[in-house]
């Protein structure tokens, strides 16, 4: 009986498509910093804060407050530290050096555009300000980190469970965390709505070479122990082969 053939064009077309990607997110975040060098903040950016911030309430302030709170250190450090520990403890060594280098990366890569580029924070003058911070705004620090990072726990997630609508739940619930951090980041008046944007790219396009790094480290076989989380999954999510999607 004849293998059937393997869908090599698909594969080809599949990984060009995903390089033509990245190199175009790289040129558009590489045209955006050069446009935050010149300017205090994009066009539309003032109208996209007023709109976020139209509703004000203490329980929005609040809430606001407590979800930017982890995103700064070092209580982020901690969060990050932890899910890497946690990894590693479950036997997913691989996966845990991976997040260690999303986290690591993410957060060197944003400090260093943030220093080149010295594009303002939004004025008092123009926004509501919750408080004010020294540093320069562009990118967005607490975006960039949270899809590095939890993005790569939502594609840990995606491969490891059965193929099934409950795959994509990870994705969505990362999702929704980088959406609510964003708005907050807005809502608090310390980054406009074009920092977020490139802070989402950056930490996208590093996510994309982690994983790059991740799959590369599976396919060579990596220690035994290092790079799976089957281990720790319930056995009726390891009734398949382990084929990688």
């Amino acid at each position: 009986m004849q293998n059937s053939p393997q869908p090599a064009p698909r594969a080809h077309a599949a990984t060009l498509l995903q390089l033509v990607a990245f190199v175009l997110g790289m040129a558009l975040l590489a045209c955006m910093s050069v446009a935050a060098h010149n300017l205090a903040y994009f066009p539309g950016d003032v109208a996209v804060s007023h709109a976020v911030q139209a509703d004000s309430s203490g329980s929005l302030n609040n809430a606001a407050g407590a979800v930017s709170w982890f995103g700064f250190p070092p209580q982020s450090d901690v969060l990050f530290g932890a899910i890497v520990v946690i990894l590693f403890v479950l036997g997913a060594r691989w996966a845990a050096a991976n997040e260690a280098i999303a986290a690591i990366g993410s957060g060197g890569l944003y400090l260093l555009l943030e220093h080149v580029v010295g594009q303002p924070r939004p004025s008092p003058d123009l926004v509501r300000v919750a408080s004010p911070i020294q540093m320069t705004g562009f990118p967005s620090g607490h975006v960039a980190t949270f899809v590095a990072v939890f993005g790569f726990l939502a594609y840990l997630g995606y491969r490891r469970l059965q193929p099934s609508r409950r795959r994509w739940l990870p994705i969505a619930a990362v999702t929704l965390l980088i959406g609510i951090m964003a708005l907050a980041r807005i809502y608090a008046g310390q980054h406009w709505a074009s920092d977020v944007l490139a802070g989402a790219l950056l930490g996208g396009l590093w996510l994309a070479l982690v994983i790059w790094v991740y799959r590369w480290g599976e396919r060579r076989e990596v220690p035994r122990g290092w790079a799976s989380l089957r281990p720790v999954l319930p056995s009726t999510l390891r009734k398949r082969s382990p084929s990688r999607t």
